[in-house]
């Protein structure tokens, strides 16, 4: 009894974790799918076989648990203090000692560029890439250390108990009570917004990210009852947050992928 209790604290210790949770991931990789060059998804049909994008969006969290794995899941955040200049915040990224989001996103993309490299680590890297995109644009993934990325920060939402990093994840994308297939469907930005997008950099990503977090924290103290007000307010900016991530995802496989894939030599 004492072992299947600890197995199950374990569970929802890693759920708390999990990123955007399952539809938002989900979502995210379908915005991209929709916007990928033919070039980009035939790569990404040859890497993933007949797994899609969506379908190995949350593969990233899953992993976590397995041993070759259990080392990633500094890859997924980043903790700064907050108010930070935009100078100070993209000083403090570059100089960080522990592994971390931007980092880990940045050897991913080398690893693809990276011909020498065999197909299955490729693979593996493309997953990260999918996911970690998603990450970035989770603005409790770009937080504060002393609160585990608002994991311990204890708010009500609708009436019920939850903490301003689930609340995020997936508590107010669940409140809208869409499928993912209608969160996807709502992507319906300008060519010209589109380009500007995909024109930004990681860095400005995370940057993004960073200044919505500190929003988030200072309209949700410890303690707060929120409800259809604060939905209100805030399901406009997880919305596109997803559908940024989405585009840009897309923008990133598209350049990967223009000129194919590149597989070492055979002997």
């Amino acid at each position: 009894m004492k072992k299947y209790s600890i197995f199950f604290a374990l569970l929802i210790i890693s759920a708390t974790l999990i990123s955007w949770g399952f539809k938002g991931h989900k979502t995210v990789a379908s915005i991209a799918d929709r916007h990928l060059t033919p070039e980009a998804k035939l790569a990404v049909k040859d890497l993933l076989g007949d797994e899609s994008i969506q379908e190995v969006s949350t593969w990233a969290d899953e992993a976590r648990n397995q041993p070759e794995y259990k080392n990633t899941g500094n890859w997924h955040f980043i903790n700064l203090p907050l108010g930070l200049s935009k100078s100070d915040f993209k000083d403090s990224v570059k100089n960080l000692k522990v592994e971390n989001l931007y980092q880990a996103y940045n050897n991913v993309i080398a690893q693809i560029e990276d011909p020498n490299l065999p197909k299955t680590k490729k693979v593996v890297a493309l997953k990260f890439i999918i996911h970690l995109i998603g990450d970035a644009h989770q603005p409790m993934h770009i937080s504060r250390a002393e609160d585990k990325g608002g994991n311990t920060i204890q708010v009500q939402f609708m009436g019920k108990g939850t903490n301003l990093h689930s609340l995020w994840d997936s508590k107010l994308i669940d409140y809208q009570n869409l499928t993912v297939e209608q969160m996807a469907e709502n992507d319906s930005v300008s060519n010209r917004q589109i380009r500007k997008w995909q024109r930004a950099k990681p860095m400005q990503w995370i940057y993004e990210s960073y200044q919505i977090s500190s929003q988030i924290y200072a309209s949700a103290p410890t303690g707060s009852i929120l409800g259809e007000e604060y939905y209100k307010a805030n399901i406009g900016i997880v919305n596109q947050r997803m559908e940024m991530a989405g585009i840009r995802l897309a923008g990133v496989l598209n350049k990967l992928f223009k000129h194919g894939i590149s597989y070492p030599k055979e002997n």
